[in-house]
């Protein structure tokens, strides 16, 4: 086969899998269907920045703030679904499982940050949990 010819397969594999791998599950779509969206994007930005800023005030080192990310990460993610309109749990539940997943996320964080710069995580995460609390009712209970 010719050098053009093997570019040009080449490339039509490259696309093919590219189509493909573009192309979302029904799980997927299922779950985008069942988020629920609290921020607009302009208001996710803005809380990023945010968050970027105080985590710099932190001085962590590369590694740290690569584990650090992964950690909330995980925990923000599994939050954030919390509410998922086909998990079906009631005001009460939603808080409960945040509560622990808090919990969870507050630990892991105090093992890996000195003082100070766990004192800091908490002010932060304490703002976007009032930032949360007032655009839903979940955390509003009486």
């Amino acid at each position: 086969m010719s050098p053009l010819k093997s570019i040009l397969v080449l490339c039509l594999i490259l696309v093919t899998l590219n189509g493909f791998s573009q192309q979302k599950t029904k799980k997927q779509i299922e779950r985008e269907k069942n988020k629920v969206e609290l921020y607009t994007s302009e208001e996710k930005d803005n809380l990023q920045d945010f968050y970027a800023e105080e985590v710099d005030k932190m001085k962590l080192s590369e590694e740290k703030r690569d584990e650090y990310y992964s950690t909330l990460l995980f925990y923000t993610h599994s939050m954030s679904r919390l509410d998922d309109k086909d998990k079906d749990y009631t005001q009460a539940e939603i808080l409960e499982k945040f509560n622990k997943l808090h919990f969870e996320m507050n630990e892991k964080m105090k093992a890996l940050l000195t003082p100070e710069q766990y004192v800091i995580h908490l002010e932060t995460f304490n703002r976007i949990i009032y930032s949360v609390s007032r655009k839903t009712s979940v955390f509003n209970q009486k």
